[in-house]
């Protein structure tokens, strides 16, 4: 695994480290941690905290000296380590006296080239930029979401109104932001609104899946029962021909779903940098859009005032560390009060750069 150290003071080379470990090491540790995430039992928090010091004590604490003084971390892999959330490694003693998850003391910045290589360079910059948000309200969350909720034709109001909350939180950079919801969230839809706007930033509150047989199907499922109609494929370079991303455009896959591959969200970071995106914020697995909403709620204020995505994303994650939630189901509906304490809410989300440099 190779560490890019990026230094806080202006004008320092990056420094790169080499950690020699091997895959047979680090594949068993990766996958308890996933499947503990996704099991998000009470009583997997205690076996996550022991494999986070473990993995600590593994990767960071030989380089912990060069490691102290160093507040963003660069961070890129291959094989098992792809799959890794980062977050939930916790620092050694030997870089932080009280043992914290890493992003509690660190800000983290997964980078990937293909963000590099987009075709937004040369694209002029608009002067009616937009947020486009795409939000499907029967997305069915893999594990039973957190209380009781109403449903009317097969669509949980809960969740269509936290798909909508999430795209509202947008509202805090400032653009004008164009939604589609529920039925209105097609691919003809998409595909219409992504060509009529200049768009600076994309929320995808959907589904989305890597095909482990054949990367090219992996795809935006606007449907997940019905593949064939509502897929939006990303292996085949539609979203390079097709959507008018800005110079430094923002991604976000609030509900990606990588599987067990090994590979991270690399087809989707991929695509997207393929269409011009400079950022791609994206998750090991989906999350309840409850969590989610307050999580990018914190993301997008912080991105208002000015914050790197990293940085923004940083605080968001700390935030649902740090204290319990409460969700507006809507009038006449009861709230919902939660903890995102667990890792499962929080550690699966990276912030992809194109390199050591952007991710400063």
């Amino acid at each position: 695994m190779q560490l890019t150290v990026l230094s806080d003071p202006a004008g320092l080379e990056a420094t790169r480290l080499t950690l020699e470990t091997t895959a047979e090491d680090l594949k068993p540790l990766v996958t308890e941690i996933r499947e503990l995430a996704l099991r998000r039992p009470p009583a997997s928090l205690g076996r996550i905290v022991r494999l986070g010091d473990q993995l600590g004590e593994l990767l960071l604490a030989p380089v912990a000296d060069q490691l102290g003084s160093v507040s963003r971390l660069g961070l890129s892999a291959n094989g098992p380590l792809s799959d890794l959330a980062f977050g939930v490694v916790r620092a050694p003693r030997s870089l932080d006296p009280q043992g914290r998850y890493l992003i509690e003391a660190r800000t983290l910045c997964w980078i990937d080239p293909a963000l590099g290589d987009g075709n937004a360079a040369d694209r002029p910059a608009s002067d009616r930029p937009v947020a486009l948000a795409i939000a499907d309200a029967v997305y069915r969350p893999p594990a039973r979401p957190l209380g009781a909720s109403m449903s009317d034709g097969g669509i949980s109001w809960r969740q269509h109104a936290a798909r909508r909350n999430q795209a509202g939180t947008i509202r805090a950079l400032g653009l004008p932001v164009v939604s589609r919801f529920g039925q209105a969230a097609s691919p003809a839809i998409f595909w219409e609104s992504a060509e009529s706007y200049a768009v600076r930033l994309l929320h995808l509150a959907v589904e989305a899946q890597i095909d482990p047989a054949n990367p090219d199907r992996s795809a935006l499922l606007l449907s997940p029962e019905r593949y064939d109609e509502q897929a939006i494929p990303v292996g085949t370079g539609q979203l390079a021909s097709r959507l008018a991303l800005e110079r430094e455009s923002l991604v976000v896959l609030s509900g990606l779903d990588t599987g067990n591959h090994g590979i991270g969200p690399g087809p989707f970071v991929e695509a997207f940098g393929a269409a011009g995106a400079g950022s791609v914020v994206a998750s090991l697995w989906p999350v309840v859009d409850e969590s989610t909403t307050h999580l990018f709620d914190a993301f997008y204020e912080k991105l208002a005032e000015g914050a790197t995505p990293a940085g923004a994303l940083r605080d968001a994650q700390s935030r649902l560390l740090a204290e319990p939630l409460r969700f507006e189901q809507g009038e006449g509906r009861e709230p919902v009060e939660f903890d995102a304490l667990h890792p499962y809410h929080w550690a699966g989300y990276r912030v992809y750069r194109g390199s050591a440099a952007t991710c400063g």
